[in-house]
């Protein structure tokens, strides 16, 4: 999931329950762990609704995708900033896009370690995404590079490539707090016994919250095709940060559903 420094969770009564639920955990419990601590980050994860880190990271995924149906890719793309060279790859383009990206996130503080959880997630689903798109295409011309992201730019395709920046994003937040205190709950007398247990849960808790993020792909769907027609592909900065406040609510209600977390209290 990359590496962010992270310290030790606070000792207040709702982030002891969570690591005591860790300590009480497997692989099948994460649902019940994810919950809980979507209850104890509450403040933490209400300020992310108006993070402009996230915010722009999605922005950015709406305007590329929609640039690629323009002929002239390059120019498109250099509007937002983004420089494209002769022989770049897919690849090559999304690491330079996030060298891009890093750059712009740089002023917004206050995002303190979800700048970068943000830049990475964008990062981590345009590779699993237009990356596998670009994987069928020969050479590295800038048409290849077009054919990529021009296939993500339909609503249904990018309705895909929004549910796993969002999905890795949640992930990447859970485990940003569960990683804190982890470690200290693997050994002899922990359902974690071992390191590989640990990973095992690991796994688990991504999977679990990229599951939940499903209900992104509707919600993206229809909102991705209304206002490219009614902004003639020039989404908003203003329209982007709404969608993710309320795609951040959407993801928490899922997390917190019965069906969903386990019995939690």
């Amino acid at each position: 999931m990359g590496h962010v420094r992270q310290g030790r969770l606070p000792r207040t009564r709702r982030w002891k329950q969570v690591i005591e639920l860790l300590g009480l955990s497997s692989p099948d419990d994460v649902a019940t762990v994810a919950s809980a601590t979507n209850h104890a980050a509450d403040q933490r994860l209400r300020e992310l609704s108006d993070d402009p880190s996230l915010g722009y990271c999605f922005w950015l995924l709406t305007r590329i995708a929609w640039a690629s149906r323009d002929p002239d890719f390059r120019a498109s793309v250099g509007e937002l900033g983004i420089q494209i060279e002769d022989d770049d790859s897919v690849f090559s383009f999304i690491a330079r896009l996030s060298g891009h990206v890093r750059s712009e996130l740089g002023p917004y503080t206050e995002s303190g370690v979800f700048s970068e959880l943000a830049a990475l997630s964008m990062r981590c689903a345009l590779t699993e995404t237009v990356g596998q798109a670009g994987r069928s295409l020969f050479g590295s011309s800038l048409d290849d590079l077009r054919a990529a992201f021009r296939r993500h730019s339909t609503p249904v395709r990018f309705a895909g490539l929004a549910r796993s920046f969002f999905g890795d994003f949640l992930a990447r937040t859970l485990h940003f707090f569960i990683g804190k205190e982890l470690p200290n709950v693997i050994g002899a007398g922990s359902r974690l016994p071992n390191v590989d247990a640990s990973r095992d849960f690991t796994a688990a808790l991504d999977l679990h919250a990229r599951q939940s993020a499903r209900i992104m792909e509707t919600f993206a769907r229809d909102w991705y095709s209304k206002h490219n027609w009614e902004a003639m592909g020039q989404i908003s900065r203003d329209e982007a940060d709404r969608f993710t406040a309320h795609a951040l609510e959407k993801l928490r209600s899922e997390i917190n559903r019965p069906e969903t977390a386990g019995t939690a209290s």
